[in-house]
């Protein structure tokens, strides 16, 4: 028994001296094993940084815990005052677990903040339920992640809490996040209008056996991804990157992943 430890741990350090070996962009990642239910390997995973849209996974959850999948939602005025044009129009009804996939994938902010507005209070509900799911760290000023001034973000959080968040997510509504892994999606409304957005992820279609893919930009935070991937030896692995830049988020995930793919523990 004891020998097996010591061959995990030695098996975990030869990843760790790999990592170190690795220039990545980013000022905070965090990289956790859900098979052994441990980050194996961090830099600086518990500074606070600005999260910008990786808020959406938790504004999705709180929509998706107060309201049914096939209920409408119909897009306000205020919605489409939102940075970012997805071609809906004011008015215009979709199911809210359409909406909550597209958003999701494209990132859309117009349908975070339709889908916000079905909920009473909903940034308070969203710190609630960080307190409760122990993401001690997060705290959201609203529900789309976007810059609220040019020095104030829209939420903050750290590498590890959105890692943790990112595994509740798929662990509590797999058939909703299981769609983040899309290279695209295609949507049409109940009003009969069609919506295609590609993955805000370029990575999606590279990242084998990809479970989970959330993206995050503004001028603030700078560029954040989270991902959930299982590799060849079947461990499903959480990485997050923040402040990264807009191009180097990928490019740090990128040499992230390909390093865990092939390590076993």
């Amino acid at each position: 028994m004891e020998k097996e430890f010591q061959k995990h741990e030695s098996n975990i350090l030869n990843i760790q001296n790999k990592i170190s070996e690795e220039t990545i962009y980013a000022k905070s990642f965090s990289i956790y094993d859900l098979n052994i239910q441990r980050e194996i390997y961090s830099k600086n995973s518990n500074m606070v940084l600005p999260l910008a849209s990786l808020t959406k996974t938790m504004t999705m959850l709180i929509v998706l815990n107060e309201n049914k999948k096939d209920n409408i939602v119909n897009i306000s005025k205020n919605a489409l005052l939102q940075d970012g044009d997805y071609g809906f129009s004011v008015g215009e009804k979709l199911k809210i677990e359409d909406l909550v996939k597209f958003t999701l994938i494209s990132s859309a902010n117009d349908g975070a903040y339709a889908l916000s507005e079905l909920v009473q209070n909903i940034t308070e509900k969203m710190n609630i339920k960080a307190k409760k799911i122990g993401l001690e760290n997060t705290y959201f000023l609203n529900p789309t992640g976007l810059d609220i001034s040019a020095h104030k973000a829209g939420a903050y959080g750290t590498a590890l809490d959105m890692n943790l968040l990112a595994i509740y997510a798929v662990k509590e509504y797999p058939e909703i996040f299981d769609a983040t892994k899309l290279t695209e999606i295609n949507l049409k409304s109940e009003s009969g209008k069609n919506h295609f957005e590609k993955n805000t992820n370029i990575l999606a279609q590279k990242i084998p056996n990809l479970i989970f893919s959330k993206t995050g930009f503004t001028n603030i935070a700078g560029g954040n991804l989270s991902v959930i991937f299982q590799n060849k030896e079947g461990h499903k692995i959480a990485i997050t990157v923040l402040n990264s830049t807009f191009d180097g988020r990928f490019v740090d995930m990128d040499k992230l992943i390909n390093l865990l793919y092939n390590w076993s523990y």
